[in-house]
């Protein structure tokens, strides 16, 4: 998917752990980053992405290429897109339908209204629109989700930390009872050295709408979404970032579900400004 940098031992070893770790079976999940939208001194606030996600289940196997674009309108307003291309490809001898095209595209807007000080995190409040732009009926709902989030981030001298927490208005396509869903999550990078931190995020999502937020890669989970998967699970995500100078980012990881499923995940991220 992208010219993927050396990656160095310490992250080679800990993406191996990751995919050991995981179960077996299809899978949703992304790339966890904390981040902040509004960081002093920024000037060019832009940040391009992109990334390789994998699951496969006993029926078909599924490959995503996830785009980021993040977008910084003003030091606290970020706007972020996030187009999705996917291949879709059912096992021989089973049934299912192969497909490849562009996903829904996802737009996510986030205004941080509380700034960070020493004892008190940012608040973060985000708004995440699913739009129906998807190739195939196999990749996407055909309507719109909504979703209203917020975020609080607090910087510590070895991690940083996200808590999330995102309500999800999902559209309601013919012939398909959808729910809307909640979704809970508790975020964290720790510092291993100077270019190394080890991600790691655990959620509880209801199912049935959108998934994450903006600066993540996870376009998969919108293909349980198209035919109507609505259910509640847990979710643990553990990988490596490793930074490339100041400007480009690598991350690897692995996602494991309570349901036994599990999916694979490489990203790279470019700031412009040189705040990785």
């Amino acid at each position: 998917m992208n010219c993927r940098p050396r990656i160095a031992g310490p992250a080679a070893v800990a993406l191996t752990l990751a995919v050991a770790l995981a179960p077996c079976g299809p899978a949703e999940g992304r790339i966890l980053k904390t981040r902040r939208p509004g960081q002093p001194g920024r000037q060019i606030l832009l940040t391009v992405g992109s990334g390789f996600e994998y699951e496969t289940d006993p029926e078909e196997s599924d490959y995503a290429y996830p785009i980021l674009v993040e977008l910084g309108v003003t030091k606290d307003l970020k706007l972020s897109l996030e187009p999705n291309y996917v291949v879709v490809r059912a096992k021989p001898g089973m049934p299912g339908t192969n497909a490849s095209g562009w996903d829904d595209l996802e737009t996510t807007l986030e205004f941080e209204f509380v700034h960070e000080r020493r004892w008190r995190p940012a608040f973060t409040a985000e708004t995440i629109v699913k739009w129906p732009t998807a190739a195939h009926q196999l990749l996407g709902t055909g309507k719109r989700d909504y979703a209203l989030g917020l975020i609080l981030s607090k910087e510590f001298v070895h991690f940083d930390m996200d808590v999330n927490a995102s309500y999800t208005f999902v559209g309601d396509p013919p012939g398909l009872d959808l729910q809307n869903a909640t979704e809970l999550g508790v975020a964290s990078a720790w510092h291993l050295n100077d270019r190394l931190d080890l991600e790691g995020e655990i959620v509880y999502d209801t199912g049935g709408g959108l998934r994450g937020s903006a600066g993540s890669f996870g376009g998969l989970g919108q293909l349980g979404n198209a035919i109507g998967a609505s259910e509640s699970l847990f979710e643990g995500t553990l990988g490596i970032a490793e930074r490339f100078g100041e400007y480009l980012k690598l991350e690897q990881g692995a996602v494991g579900r309570s349901d036994g499923s599990w999916q694979l995940v490489l990203a790279w991220e470019w700031d412009f400004e040189g705040n990785q």
